[in-house]
């Protein structure tokens, strides 16, 4: 029975890929949409910020035009990955790349109540 249970371990660990990590080195992520406690008005466009994740560097552009800043200020950070949380400038991110599709949503601090907020990026 312990083989079997060390054997079953085994197969699944090794079915296990880092498919789950950023990897998009060239690609540019524009914004879509942002869900929060907040309001941007009707026609905000949220497409003048994007950000592209270099994995050889470590490093995240960020780029925002306009009055509005997401993420950071415009500029290059380094970003962690462990695999399902990103960290960038302090604050970390749960993602969820799906193709074309990339979803950030900040870890929240569970005493405030109205610090959620989701990200959602296409793949330019």
């Amino acid at each position: 029975m312990r083989n079997f249970l060390f054997a079953f371990l085994m197969l699944v660990l090794s079915s296990c890929t880092s498919d789950d990590d950023i990897n998009p080195s060239d690609d540019k992520w524009v914004l879509d949409n942002v869900v929060c406690f907040c309001f941007f008005g009707e026609d905000f466009d949220f497409s003048v910020h994007s950000i592209r994740f270099d994995e050889d560097s470590g490093m995240v552009t960020i780029e925002n035009t306009g009055d509005s800043e997401f993420i950071a200020p415009a500029g290059t950070y380094p970003f962690t990955d462990n695999g399902s949380v990103i960290g960038i400038e302090g604050r970390e991110y749960t993602y969820e790349e799906d193709g074309d599709s990339l979803i950030l949503t900040y870890v929240d601090n569970p005493q405030i109540a109205d610090d959620e907020i989701t990200y959602y990026y296409s793949k330019n």
